[in-house]
């Protein structure tokens, strides 16, 4: 193998194609999938009531990246665990990211996100975003105020702190509470799921398609699942939303919904991700619907 010579944006992407590979969402760096067009918008975004609990007992999933399916670039970890707190149920949902030592040597990466989850119509609570990335060194922190219905945000950059405010759309979710709230849906071939996100910088408009059902074999076997294609829009027209990458991502199409690989191209060649083996164990699986509040 070459050595690879480290070119003008070659860690950002490396950033966004593994960040996107962990969380089966694109815009926690930037949002670098393929562009929402006018077609695929919708006319208002729903407001999704859970009707699974697959994560309720808890989960730990372990995945690893590789470039071509051949070099290990990055390992990540998410642990899913359900808390009770003045008599409410929460999830505590922890995703750690870090790249192998190979590719230590071009871009280093040491990120930790997490969020805080309501378990009760999987309502967002706290979101954290904690970025070590060679030099870069940036903390993010947002809370959901329940009675205010705003999200207040503190990014710090560490040679500046930015603090804002927002309140609309009121339906905006984090990243990793919309994947959740996805896994929570009835969906079937040719539907799309739609949300408000926001990575701590910019706000989008998320297209989940569900494009296709189909077998895909894995190294432990073969698996029935659904492929989804993310498409995005940066709705303050700031960011990188509008760059063209192709992504799928495969999640089970058993009761569980387990995201279990996903495939993304980059300027030299393409990034693969795979769950590891038997890494995803829930104590128990609540997959009937509940009745939801009108």
């Amino acid at each position: 193998m070459s050595v690879v010579k480290r070119k003008p944006g070659m860690n950002r992407i490396l950033q966004q194609v593994i960040l996107w590979a962990v969380l089966a969402l694109p815009l926690i760096a930037s949002g670098d999938v393929n562009p929402i067009t006018r077609a695929t918008q919708p006319a208002a975004v729903p407001v999704y009531q859970p009707r699974y609990y697959p994560f309720d007992g808890g989960e730990k999933a372990v995945y690893h990246a590789s470039w071509n399916g051949i070099v290990s670039v990055a390992t990540a970890e998410i642990y899913t665990t359900p808390q009770w707190i003045d008599g409410k149920k929460f999830y505590n949902v922890r995703v750690q990211a870090r790249t192998s030592k190979l590719l230590d040597f071009i871009w280093k990466m040491r990120d930790t996100i997490t969020s805080t989850i309501e378990a009760n119509g999987l309502r967002p609570t706290r979101f954290t975003f904690r970025q070590r990335e060679n030099s870069k060194v940036i903390d993010t922190v947002a809370h959901f105020d329940r009675s205010t219905k705003k999200w207040s945000v503190r990014r710090d950059e560490r040679h500046k702190v930015i603090q804002y405010e927002f309140d609309q759309p009121m339906n905006t979710v984090d990243p990793i509470t919309a994947i959740y709230l996805a896994r929570s849906q009835d969906f079937k071939v040719g539907d799309h799921l739609f949300f408000h996100i926001f990575g701590g910088k910019y706000r989008y408009l998320l297209d989940l398609e569900v494009e296709r059902r189909e077998t895909v074999r894995t190294r432990s076997g073969s698996v029935d699942a659904f492929k989804i294609v993310p498409r995005i829009k940066n709705v303050e027209n700031q960011g990188y939303a509008e760059r063209l990458n192709e992504a799928a991502r495969w999640i089970s199409a058993d009761e569980r919904r387990i995201p279990f690989m996903t495939s993304s191209k980059i300027i030299f060649g393409s990034i693969y991700m795979e769950m590891v083996p038997d890494s995803s164990r829930a104590e128990s699986n609540t997959t009937k619907p509940i009745k939801t509040s009108s």
